[in-house]
């Protein structure tokens, strides 16, 4: 189920808006990327929204979408990492940097984000860098697949879709293509799936 907050924009402070639904004001810490792409105020406006119940508080955090709401449930999947630290990352940090991040494609340190050190920064990708691939196809990719997977073999769509998880992550595509080859070429047994070719690319890489 998908929690969207619809109505008008009110008030834009840093990485927190208010919301007016009906009369009612809510207050939601939004990601960088709802910022980079906020309405005018007095604007209509709709989110994606994950609701943190504690014993004495509500706290909404806003997205822009499905995928980035998942990116915020795995972060506090971690140990140690609470809404607001997930909501600080986010804040300074869009999609394909987490994604970096974890996966260490990006360098821990190319991204300055206070109250989160390389040690925090370490443990999240340790504990999230298998996990991360289930997410990385964007939703075109994965509509482009699903209307080409006739066309083609089950061995080549997950080529492809190995492929493209691996672009999603920041590798060009001949890099990408190259890394599949070489995965293929040093494996002998069935068929690998799409999941194992792109952990075995990841593997070859490190």
């Amino acid at each position: 189920m998908i929690d969207i907050l619809r109505g008008i924009l009110k008030q834009q402070r840093k990485n927190k808006i208010i919301i007016d639904v009906n009369g009612i004001g809510f207050s939601v810490s939004v990601s960088k990327k709802v910022i980079d792409n906020i309405c005018p105020l007095n604007q209509e406006i709709e989110i994606i929204t994950y609701l943190d119940v504690k014993e004495d508080s509500l706290s909404l955090y806003g997205f822009s979408d499905e995928k980035e709401k998942e990116i915020f449930r795995l972060l506090i999947s971690v140990s140690g990492i609470s809404c607001k630290t997930a909501h600080n990352i986010l804040s300074y940090a869009g999609f394909a940097e987490i994604i970096g991040l974890i996966t260490n494609k990006q360098n821990l340190r190319m991204i300055k984000i206070p109250g989160i050190g390389a040690k925090k920064l370490d443990l999240i990708s340790v504990a999230l860098r298998d996990k991360i691939l289930k997410i990385s196809l964007d939703t075109e990719t994965e509509k482009e697949l699903k209307a080409d997977s006739s066309d083609i073999s089950l061995k080549e769509q997950a080529r492809l879709e190995a492929a493209n998880a691996l672009m999603t992550l920041g590798y060009v595509r001949t890099d990408a293509e190259k890394l599949i080859r070489e995965v293929i070429k040093n494996y002998e047994g069935p068929d690998l799936t799409t999941e194992e070719l792109i952990k075995k690319s990841l593997e070859l890489i490190s």
